[in-house]
């Protein structure tokens, strides 16, 4: 019961990670560019920090945490993930790298690059490129994923 819990605990923050990627990408950067500038990047300021809250600091976290649990839960050990002892434990392998690049593209984007995005374009555009990157690794890291579903 208690592995159960976790996994669906890991499955729904991944969903609300990928999820909130999604929404900035496809619902509110169309709207919020038809927007004032002054209005647009008051905006997207608020939305990013409410956003970076509960996606990168509570969210990678808990992913993280619920991650590895459920690398013990299917008999990876640390000694079969750092060998590449099976095509899962090598899946997993590269889907925790890509999370940890995730995680500092995500902290690097939410707590320097996104908070200054107002300042000029430069900025703007970088955190534009670093969200969309962030976003492309996160659907590649489900489809890890949903590769060890399936054994690795």
């Amino acid at each position: 019961m208690l592995d159960t819990l976790i996994l669906t605990v890991h499955i729904l923050t991944a969903s609300f990670w990928i999820g909130g990627m999604l929404f900035m990408v496809l619902a509110l950067s169309p709207y919020v560019r038809k927007l004032p500038e002054d209005l647009s990047v008051k905006s997207y300021q608020e939305v990013g920090r409410r956003y970076s809250f509960w996606g990168t600091v509570i969210g990678l976290p808990l992913l993280f945490l619920t991650g590895l649990y459920n690398m013990n839960v299917m008999g990876v050990t640390w000694e079969d993930f750092f060998n590449f002892a099976n095509d899962y434990a090598a899946t997993l392998h590269h889907k925790v790298h890509l999370f940890l690049l995730t995680v500092i593209l995500a902290s690097i984007h939410d707590f320097y690059i996104g908070p200054r995005s107002h300042i000029n374009r430069k900025f703007r555009i970088t955190a534009r490129i670093i969200g969309i990157l962030n976003l492309i690794l996160g659907i590649f890291i489900i489809y890890l994923a949903a590769k060890l579903r399936y054994g690795g």
